[in-house]
């Protein structure tokens, strides 16, 4: 309720009613910005959103909140055009849009400034500002001049410096090419703006000015949907959250409501089924191994620091942290395709210096990425050509001629023990699911006879089916005497698969769990967001 000069507002469902010296005068009430009606989104057997219901007004700042894995990106790629849902409706204004393009929704004011957004590195700023949307002169030629009246204002409402529009995009501190971003979303009218992830790769002193941003912008009617996985943020800048889980929203939070543990209950569903006799015997099996893979004080400046941790024979270590936390390029770090800045990686005890994803292979180390599509498999090459990539060397004689019967052979061994269904070993990989192309990765450091793997994301984007096939090979091949180390952002698969858990945030690990008997997801979350006090057993490390 509000009072104002004499008279004051009421707000009931679809109206508001204003009284003036007793007389009561309805209006209906301004529709959302943006609405959000039983979205749903499927991938093969993956339901990424299931019936998703939210929405934003203007001058407000609507969190969108949930694991890894939950349907953020997906849904903010629905509102921004990229994908079309199967079902559900968007409405803008109180009015249903199809958001079948990046440009309808460009075209209906949304914006979105994206945690690994598309830049220009080379090109200056000004230049990533307008390369879509130019200032001509009225002779057909580039207006720089008009471009850098136009610009420097709203950059410097923002808080920019002008004479950044100079610099080259690349040059720019991270915080800076954000604000590039937020003016070129200005620019262009958005009244709509999508945060995604935005703080994952900012410093304090930047998340800090990023929010005063926020705040100045709901000040200017602006509708800002926040992406995060950082419920400790939340609280300072959201007025409303949504929290996803399995691509359903679990529920929907005010302002007053953001507390950090009901937020975690939410997000795991307030899952609290703890993993017992399984893992117990995991745990006996593997304590006794000999350490296989050490690292102790690896670090790289600006990713991960002091990273310390070890994995047996028979072990499978577990590593969990949301995005940015630093797991998967320390991972890139240990096979050499990111080196580290200092830091000891030991094999069998002994240092090693891996200085190219190629010496990890002959060390024995094989790597599943986390980007499946983009660098785990050869999408143009057929099913056998995958699966026995890293052995050709093994079938090949002085002149480099390949043995195609013998590829075939280790191809169709590993087919029949990973129970890959393909039609034919020549078919492109391309022809399988996520899932069998998951497979067909793993079956090519099988057939390497790696000592370690280790598993970035192992089950992202797979079926429920096939995640518990996969989940039973992980086992199976630390029964075998295999060490693995298991990179997952999937709380249930960390706790089903694991012997021990390390929690990664920040860079930096933040608490060990050497006993899973009774460790709950909450109690990973919690460890994750960076709760100094986590329950169940473990050891915490010094914030």
């Amino acid at each position: 309720m509000v009072h104002e000069h004499g008279s004051f507002v009421t707000r009931g469902e679809g109206a508001v009613s204003v009284y003036d010296g007793g007389q009561q005068l309805s209006r209906p009430a301004a529709p959302p910005l943006l609405e959000a009606r039983a979205i749903t989104k499927s991938f093969g057997g993956v339901r990424a959103l299931q019936g998703v219901d939210f929405a934003v007004s203007a001058a407000e700042v609507h969190a969108i909140a949930g694991e890894n894995g939950a349907g953020k990106s997906t849904l903010i790629k629905v509102i921004m055009g990229v994908l079309v849902p199967d079902t559900g409706q968007l409405l803008v204004d109180g009015q249903v849009v199809h958001v079948s393009s990046p440009i309808v929704a460009h075209q209906a004011g949304f914006a979105a400034v994206h945690q690994e957004a598309l830049i220009y590195p080379q090109l200056s700023a000004l230049e990533n500002l307008f390369i879509t949307s130019p200032i001509k002169s009225r002779h057909g030629g580039l207006d720089w001049a008009a471009m850098r009246r136009a610009a420097a204002p709203v950059l410097e409402s923002i808080g920019g410096d002008p004479a950044m529009l100079r610099q080259r995009m690349g040059d720019l501190r991270l915080g800076h090419q954000q604000l590039v971003l937020i003016t070129q979303a200005l620019l262009q009218n958005a009244r709509l703006l999508i945060f995604d992830e935005p703080t994952a790769i900012l410093s304090a002193a930047e998340t800090d000015h990023l929010f005063e941003l926020i705040v100045n912008l709901r000040g200017q009617q602006k509708a800002i949907i926040y992406i995060s996985h950082r419920v400790e943020e939340l609280s300072r800048i959201a007025d409303e959250v949504t929290v996803l889980t399995d691509g359903a929203v679990a529920g929907h939070l005010g302002k007053d409501e953001l507390q950090v543990d009901r937020l975690i209950s939410m997000m795991t569903r307030g899952e609290k089924r703890v993993y017992t006799t399984s893992v117990r015997e995991r745990t006996t099996r593997s304590s006794g191994g000999q350490v296989e893979l050490e690292v102790e004080g690896l670090t790289r400046k600006g990713m991960y620091e002091d990273v310390t941790w070890q994995v047996r024979r028979g072990e499978v270590l577990g590593l969990y942290g949301q995005v940015g936390s630093g797991r998967s390029e320390m991972a890139l770090g240990i096979v050499g395709a990111m080196r580290p800045d200092r830091g000891v990686v030991r094999l069998e005890g002994r240092p090693v210096r891996i200085r190219s994803p190629r010496q990890a292979i002959k060390l024995g180390i094989g790597f599943l990425p986390e980007d499946r599509k983009t660098e785990g498999i050869f999408p143009i090459q057929s099913v056998t050509w995958n699966a026995t990539s890293v052995v050709f060397p093994k079938f090949s004689n002085l002149l480099y001629n390949v043995s195609a019967g013998k590829l075939v052979e280790v191809a169709e061994r590993f087919r029949q023990r990973l129970n890959i269904r393909v039609d034919s070993l020549s078919d492109t990989i391309l022809s399988l699911s996520g899932g069998g192309q998951q497979k067909v990765v793993l079956g090519r450091w099988l057939a390497a006879r790696m000592r370690v793997m280790i598993l970035d994301e192992p089950t992202r984007g797979i079926d429920v089916a096939t995640k518990s096939e996969l989940h039973e090979l992980i086992r199976g091949l630390a029964a075998e005497g295999l060490a693995l180390v298991v990179i997952s952002s999937d709380l249930p698969e960390i706790l089903a698969v694991a012997d021990r858990v390390l929690v990664m945030s920040g860079g930096r690990v933040r608490k060990t769990f050497d006993q899973l008997a009774a460790v709950s997801p909450e109690d990973l979350v919690h460890a994750a967001v960076g709760s100094v006090s986590v329950p169940g057993a473990g050891r915490t490390v010094a914030q």
